[in-house]
């Protein structure tokens, strides 16, 4: 694990935010050379997609399973800015679940005056929320990382929307549902900023009116026992990843059976957390 983590620990201000909003903004993620970096990345992976699968290039489009397209998304696994913020909401025993790589040209068909009908509310995971929920409470599970690509200094932006504290809820909280409202919250950031949020927050896509393309990459972690919503081709990977990357990267010393267990050689990150920043070890909850 990088040394660097350290100085970048989940602060109490952040952690309230996420309680609070269910999500918050990480100013300065990604150095600049980095973002140049996962943008190239990230526009060659989603034009080549399209070019294959015949989807117009100004389109939108997002490529799922988006970690292991191209060797040089490596390092974002436990990217050492991100990681402590991961860990520190949910804990060691995590793994990398779902990921997405986003291009959003300027829309074609969409104009300020009726960009807010393209509106997609939704809280992640699929069935999860259906099938955990009790009375109106969901458990938490997973929580996205999304890396800002392209500054988005004004709303109308493609910009990441949601509903602060609707996390709190199963229950869609508005009366319409296909709508842009004023409650609605569109995110603004620089490219480098990385927005962190729970998988129950009611969010949605929004349209780009800008000339300015938006590229994000999304990082689902959750923890180890959650199937994947990827298939994981990362298999190029596991030969050259360190061993917290390999536990990222849902890899086992004991097979399927280890996910749902909590085996010390499956949980290296668990014991670097206990090793270098031991204030975090007291707070996770103790095996029944």
């Amino acid at each position: 694990m990088d040394p660097r983590t350290l100085d970048y620990l989940l602060t109490p201000e952040e952690e309230e935010a996420f309680e609070r909003d269910g999500f918050f903004v990480m100013k300065n993620a990604l150095p600049p050379g980095k973002v140049e970096h996962f943008r190239t990345i990230t526009q060659d992976v989603v034009e080549e997609f399209k070019r294959v699968h015949g989807i117009p290039m100004d389109r939108y489009h997002g490529v799922m399973d988006f970690i292991g397209q191209r060797d040089g998304l490596l390092e974002l696994v436990d990217w050492y800015r991100t990681l402590p913020k991961v860990w520190g909401i949910l804990g060691p025993d995590i793994k990398l679940y779902h990921t997405v790589g986003m291009q959003t040209p300027k829309s074609s068909k969409y104009t300020s005056n009726n960009h807010h009908e393209w509106v997609n509310w939704h809280t992640d995971t699929g069935n999860l929320t259906r099938d955990l929920a009790f009375g109106d409470y969901v458990p938490r599970i997973s929580i996205k990382v999304g890396y800002v690509l392209s500054d988005l200094p004004e709303a109308n932006m493609a910009n990441f929307t949601c509903l602060p504290g609707s996390h709190k809820s199963r229950n869609f909280p508005l009366p319409v549902r296909d709508r842009l409202t004023d409650d609605a919250v569109q995110v603004t950031a620089k490219a480098g900023d990385a927005i962190i949020f729970d998988r129950r927050l009611w969010h949605t896509p929004t349209v780009n009116t800008s000339d300015t393309t938006r590229y994000i990459i999304f990082n689902g972690y959750s923890f180890r026992w959650l199937a994947n919503r990827d298939n994981q081709q990362i298999d190029h990977f596991l030969h050259r990843a360190s061993p917290i990357q390999k536990q990222l990267l849902g890899y086992s010393h004991h097979g399927a059976y280890g996910s749902s267990n909590s085996f010390a050689d499956d949980l290296p990150l668990k014991a670097w957390i206990e090793e270098h920043a031991p204030q975090w070890a007291e707070r996770w909850p103790a095996h029944p």
